[in-house]
């Protein structure tokens, strides 16, 4: 299966931070135990070492409760979730036993990669779901006259992308036209990564507000639906 491999820690906290936020419930396991055990992650605590500061989660004892003593002779942990049906998994270690309010939780350390497994070709991507905030695209049939462009990801409706093209890509503008199909377009999202093909749907001149003087362009994809909400960044 094709797997992307998170390893920015800014990205992983924002993955960590919408577990926390939607109770997701985390398939967690054991080395020697085939059974999976069920745990949500309760925070995230923040410890001050020579190294600056470090992040742990924190997570719920483990469900069937009767297993809980299983995980403090574990010292890796192996966690499996999904966002926005997106499978993900993990790697991380025990730490030990935290006690709160007369009951006790786990203390792992912070994940320090997450692996995603990638969006299936054949499958439509929900942009809410996804949320991208940038686009990479490369340009050019020859190779060695390829150039790739990251584009950031101002607005998102039920007609596709609006990308941002500031003067410094402006040579873009040239190398398309309304109605080219642009390939393999790499959605960059906080926590995932997806690809896609799109048609040009128009370059528009932006004549007000905080990007006067740039451009729109308007991509157009099969392989993309919305909700009908167009979202502004």
């Amino acid at each position: 299966m094709p797997w992307h491999i998170i390893k920015d820690k800014s990205k992983i906290s924002a993955i960590v931070r919408h577990l926390i936020s939607r109770q997701r419930e985390l398939k967690t396991f054991i080395p020697g135990e085939k059974q999976a055990f069920r745990s949500r992650i309760v925070k995230v605590n923040r410890m001050l070492s020579e190294k600056g500061e470090e992040a742990q989660l924190v997570i719920q004892r483990l469900d069937p409760k009767s297993d809980n003593e299983l995980i403090r002779s574990a010292s890796e942990v192996r966690m499996e979730f999904t966002i926005n049906k997106k499978f993900c998994r993990c790697k991380t270690l025990y730490l030990g036993p935290v006690y709160d309010r007369g009951d006790f939780e786990f203390l792992l350390t912070f994940p320090p990669s997450v692996e995603v497994h990638e969006e299936r070709r054949e499958e439509r991507i929900n942009l809410e779901m996804l949320e991208p905030v940038t686009v990479k695209l490369t340009v050019g049939k020859e190779a060695n006259k390829q150039k790739t462009y990251d584009l950031t990801v101002v607005d998102c409706s039920r007609h596709g992308l609006g990308l941002l093209v500031t003067p410094n890509a402006f040579d873009l503008l040239e190398k398309l036209n309304v109605g080219d199909r642009v390939r393999d377009m790499v959605l960059y999202a906080p926590w995932a990564l997806t690809k896609v093909n799109g048609k040009v749907a128009h370059k528009t001149e932006l004549r007000e507000g905080d990007h006067k003087g740039c451009f729109m362009l308007g991509i157009k994809s099969r392989e993309l639906i919305t909700n009908g909400k167009i979202r502004e960044r």
